[in-house]
């Protein structure tokens, strides 16, 4: 194999890829909704999410299983044993 194909083969074809991958990325399209930046006014409701529903005072969330009762214990965990 000649140097030119070697360096043909392992320089200039990656860096033509990576260029083009570089400038599909960069590529802002026409139909996109723009994202938001921080400083913004935040022009949708507010939704609120919290890891302790107990917290908030607010019934808990129930699974409803056809023709079985729902029952929780204090186990689970990183056992894995439900």
């Amino acid at each position: 194999m000649r140097p030119i194909e070697t360096i043909l083969i392992y320089v200039v074809i990656p860096v033509v890829a990576l260029l083009l991958i570089f400038a599909v990325t960069m590529i802002r399209r026409k139909g996109q909704a723009s994202s938001y930046r921080s400083g913004e006014d935040w022009p949708h409701e507010p939704l609120w999410w919290i890891g302790n529903p107990k917290g908030t005072g607010l019934p808990e969330p129930t699974v409803e299983a056809v023709g079985a009762t729902a029952t929780r214990t204090a186990r689970g965990g990183a056992r894995g044993t439900w």
